[in-house]
């Protein structure tokens, strides 16, 4: 039996555990400005502000810069282009090897090739002439092999003892450690079904034999166990020749943004140290949801016996949230009021609320998305989607928008005449070789490439995600829920989906932890400021001086040496990436890093 005093102490026990869990969730609602994107800032940086290369006549006044030769609007071309704007590098394009500048080897700071354009005896020989003499050589391609085995001059300047075999089947590729960041990997397929899935790596190239003393970075591997390592067919090496290098690539790497990091990796190998700038940010976005209309109910209630709001309330946003928590991520939802805008199911404000609420709470974003399934044109769907938020009430500015495939032609500029898309300020959009990896879309509005959709990862992703890494500390994930919504096939199911996506975000970016996890607002504003810095460095014993021009907030920077540590830096600090790879952030115009040899004994007192 329960005494008086005994049931006393119960009802206030009860009542206390009763009022605290429903004031804590009553000062969570009020706290929860669930209306405000904090992302969303005002842009302090536009188009024009953006570092631009000299005119050709200012190159060679101000002596140190890279050459190319070729043609600077082929897929090589763009991506020399591209790489120089973003590491700062003065750029000069030349037709011919004649053209070239006769002091090349001692002012440009690298030489580049198409092999193409170099047709001549006389232009291999000029080439050979200016190793030897100290410059830099980079083949962004090879000529056909024919020529090669044809020819004692080119396989003496690209250091080949001999053509093995015009073409060699290969299983597999080993890329080793220490020329992109993320460590070695070997593409190997374990069985028939990872095969079918991922490898999507030529399957045979051309064997060359190099000569002694050459460094391989990258070979394919054969089938012929008896075949030793170092005999491997090389895919990207190194050969000295003289007082110069020369640097071979034996594939396509160089014609899409692969070729960034892979031309961040040699400059990394023949300088003594290296220091560039990066992006450093790590995106992560889900595109098309979530959904506020209860659209395609038949199809839902088959699959998941419930319509469309309930399946993503209830079964894919905590499965979400779930692989977003272990990736650390800033997620960025690139909602869509309805799908179809022929049917009569109209998007809920309540469910407009219930996201944007959840997306404050775990410090993620909300954006737009311009893909539809029916609505005759894009038109329509601005009008209809205007409509519903004016209804709607809420004042949440979208910073962020996606470009569905093939809607690179959206003029976004005209589509912010409409209120809702007014403060858009950049665009997600799926990786084209077309355009630059990030890069302004019109003068008030970045573009940031999705590089992943977190569902497939091939080998050749693998090598282009690590390459991007290298050279711009960035990654842009962005999974589909169209294919959710409006499935086709088993694949399309959301658990399998699902299982995918958690397990490759999970696993392949965690080389590259160190990288900040950005929302797409967030990204924007550290494109503005990459894009227009600029800064010039220089060594003075074990002191690296780095002075930053248009430094407007943070800047990274990634920073390569041989044999070296980074054991302080005024103005900022640093996080080591791997071995002899340290990610720097410069917090002042001002910087000084601090090295020292990896085997000595060193005492720190700050």
């Amino acid at each position: 039996m329960i005494t008086r005093k005994n049931f006393l102490i119960m009802g206030v026990t009860m009542f206390v555990l009763l009022f605290l869990f429903q004031f804590s969730q009553i000062m969570k609602e009020s706290g929860n400005e669930y209306d405000v994107n904090h992302y969303a800032v005002d842009a302090g940086l536009e188009g024009e502000d953006a570092w631009q290369k000299s005119p050709p006549k200012d190159v060679l006044k101000k002596g140190d810069y890279v050459l190319f030769v070729g043609n600077g609007k082929s897929d090589i071309g763009k991506t020399v282009s591209w790489w120089c704007t973003y590491t700062k590098r003065e750029l000069m394009v030349c037709q011919s090897v004649e053209e070239c500048p006769e002091d090349v080897s001692q002012k440009a700071e690298v030489l580049l090739l198409e092999s193409s354009y170099v047709r001549e005896k006389k232009d291999i020989e000029a080439l050979t002439e200016m190793v030897r003499r100290g410059g830099t050589l980079v083949f962004c391609d090879l000529p056909d092999v024919p020529e090669i085995k044809a020819s004692r001059q080119w396989k003496e300047l690209l250091g080949i003892r001999q053509v093995k075999e015009l073409r060699q089947e290969i299983k597999g590729v080993n890329l080793f450690s220490g020329f992109l960041l993320g460590g070695q990997a070997i593409y190997l397929p374990a069985d028939a079904k990872e095969k079918q899935e991922r490898q999507d790596l030529e399957h045979s190239i051309p064997w060359y034999e190099t000569t002694n003393g050459c460094k391989t970075y990258m070979t394919g591997i054969v089938s012929d166990p008896s075949v030793k390592n170092e005999e491997l067919p090389p895919l990207i090496w190194r050969v000295g020749l003289g007082k110069g290098k020369v640097f071979a690539v034996n594939g396509d790497y160089m014609k899409d943004c692969t070729g960034i990091g892979m031309l961040s990796a040699i400059l990394a190998e023949i300088k003594p140290y290296d220091l560039y700038p990066v992006v450093n940010a790590q995106c992560m976005g889900v595109a098309n949801f979530p959904g506020l209309a209860a659209e395609n109910s038949e199809r839902m209630k088959e699959l998941y016996s419930r319509e469309l709001p309930a399946v993503f309330r209830d079964i894919i946003w905590p499965g979400l949230c779930s692989a977003v928590d272990k990736s650390g991520a800033h997620l960025t939802c690139y909602l869509a009021p309805q799908f179809d805008y022929g049917d009569d199911k109209e998007p809920r404000k309540d469910q407009l609320v219930f996201y944007l609420r959840q997306l404050k709470e775990r410090e993620a974003e909300a954006g737009l998305t311009l893909e539809y399934v029916s609505a005759g044109d894009l038109t329509r769907k601005m009008n209809a989607d205007q409509s519903f938020f004016q209804n709607s009430g809420s004042q949440y500015r979208y910073g962020a928008a996606y470009i569905p495939p093939g809607g690179a032609a959206y003029s976004i500029e005209k589509l912010k005449d409409y209120a809702f898309f007014e403060h858009i300020q950049t665009v997600a959009s799926i990786y084209s070789a077309e355009r630059p990896v990030v890069s302004y879309l019109d003068d008030k509005t970045t573009l940031q490439s999705i590089t992943s959709t977190g569902i497939s990862h091939t080998y050749k992703e693998d090598i282009r995600m690590k390459s991007l890494q290298t050279a711009l500390g960035y990654s842009n994930i962005v999974l589909d829920m169209n294919q959710i919504t409006w499935p086709e096939e088993e694949e399309d199911r959301w658990e399998i989906v699902s299982e995918k996506f958690s397990s490759q975000i999970n696993t392949y970016w965690k080389a590259f932890e160190m990288f900040d996890q950005t929302s797409a607002s967030e990204c924007d504003t550290r494109i503005r400021n990459f894009l227009a810095m600029d800064y010039e460095d220089s060594r003075e014993g074990d002191e690296i001086h780095v002075s930053i021009k248009e430094r407007n907030g943070d800047l990274w920077f990634i920073f390569r040496a041989h044999g070296e540590k980074v054991v302080s830096v005024q103005g900022g600090d640093f996080t080591k990436i791997e071995t002899d790879a340290y990610l720097i952030r410069a917090g002042q115009d001002e910087l000084t890093i601090r090295c020292q040899p990896e085997d000595s004994l060193y005492y720190y007192l700050p």
